[in-house]
């Protein structure tokens, strides 16, 4: 069974949904909570704060702990993919699901930039793992995605719900919104603003 992996990005950690294409119909295979940072060092999952309202500007700093969030990407990111190949169904694509793709240089605010910086760095470092591991990668912003499903008793909303009941709880937003990104690219359906590139930079 085709299978694909939605991905809601979120500071520090990331909500996974494994969707199969069974029959013209979404089918839930599997679900993973990604770890982008380091509970050992708090910092990892905000490296772009130095305090409240303050972006952080040490270089050294942001090396070593934009290191730790690429590191962790890899080794969660390759450990959901190894899980789901053990299970028989390996992900063909990867669909993440972001707040906002906006540039942080083009912000000048600086508490508002430090997040900006924390969102495209912990969607480059998914990008890198999933290249990693030769799957291809499409970027999504949320706002985009939900407007597919804008009418609640939608064929788009039964569906998902249909999915969050072989799933089991948790299945909140973030889950719901990794299953739509996952349903779409099987089912090759365009999302406004979606991306295939993989970003290069921090």
């Amino acid at each position: 069974m085709e299978a694909a992996l939605g991905i809601r990005v979120k500071s520090g950690w990331a909500s996974a949904v494994l969707v199969g294409a069974g029959n013209g119909s979404p089918v839930f295979l599997h679900r993973g909570r990604l770890l982008l940072s380091d509970p050992r060092v708090p910092k990892s999952s905000q490296p772009y704060h130095r305090g409240f309202g303050r972006l952080q500007k040490n270089d050294a700093i942001l090396e070593r702990l934009t290191g730790i969030v690429y590191q962790a990407a890899a080794r969660s990111f390759g450990s959901l993919v190894a899980d789901c190949t053990t299970k028989g169904h390996r992900p063909t694509t990867v669909a993440l699901v972001v707040g906002s793709t906006i540039d942080p240089e083009r912000i000048g605010n600086e508490h508002i930039r430090a997040h900006a910086s924390e969102a495209r760095l912990f969607r480059v470092a998914l990008e890198r793992a999933a290249s990693a591991v030769d799957l291809p990668c499409a970027v999504v912003r949320e706002r985009d995605l939900r407007a597919l499903v804008s009418r609640p008793g939608s064929e788009w909303a039964v569906r998902i719900d249909n999915l969050g009941r072989a799933a089991g709880r948790p299945w909140a937003a973030d889950e719901k919104l990794a299953a739509r990104a996952a349903w779409a690219s099987l089912a090759n359906i365009v999302v406004a603003g979606a991306s295939r590139t993989y970003a290069d930079t921090d």
